[in-house]
């Protein structure tokens, strides 16, 4: 009898972990306001913020699906932040236009007082077509790039989540 009791408490504080586990997996794809250095921007609700990641970026962030067919090894979309010193707008918005196929839209503007271009992009990598997001924003002394690259088949699917990612971006 006694060992049906203490058996019983283990398997309820199994079942209490394992909910928990799992109630917190699952909030890490809830929207999130991520405060960088340098930047703050929203994290789209179905993404998952790498942390501790060595890729030297100042931000990364994975889409919790995959492609399908030849993509089906690829995120269907990933948000990167970049911090770029001592680098002019006009040169690294050319030197990003570089491997697109075509440049869908180009936009010049001033928010918060600083000079800002937004890119969108067709691109091909590793023969998977890309939608490219780029928003560039000028700081003091840096240059942050905001891009958010869509597999192409996916592009209408995360188009509000993107949208709202780049008027959400803000440097400091």
């Amino acid at each position: 009898m006694e060992i049906l009791i203490v058996g019983s408490i283990i398997v309820a504080l199994m079942v209490w972990a394992s909910t928990r586990i799992k109630r917190d997996a699952a909030a890490a794809y809830d929207e999130e306001l991520i405060e960088g250095v340098g930047f703050t921007l929203t994290k789209p609700a179905g993404f998952i913020h790498m942390l501790n990641d060595d890729s030297g970026v100042a931000f990364r962030a994975n889409s919790r699906d995959f492609g399908t067919g030849d993509a089906a090894e690829i995120y269907q979309a990933t948000i990167t932040v970049e911090r770029h010193e001592g680098k002019e707008l006009d040169a690294l918005a050319a030197e990003i236009k570089k491997p697109a196929t075509e440049v869908l839209s180009e936009e010049r503007f001033t928010a918060h007082g600083r000079m800002n271009v937004r890119l969108e992009l067709s691109v091909i990598d590793e023969k998977i077509e890309l939608r490219r997001f780029v928003r560039l924003a000028e700081s003091e002394g840096a240059i942050f790039e905001l891009r958010a690259d869509v597999l192409e088949e996916m592009s209408t699917e995360h188009a509000k989540a993107i949208e709202n990612l780049i008027g959400g971006f803000n440097v400091k």
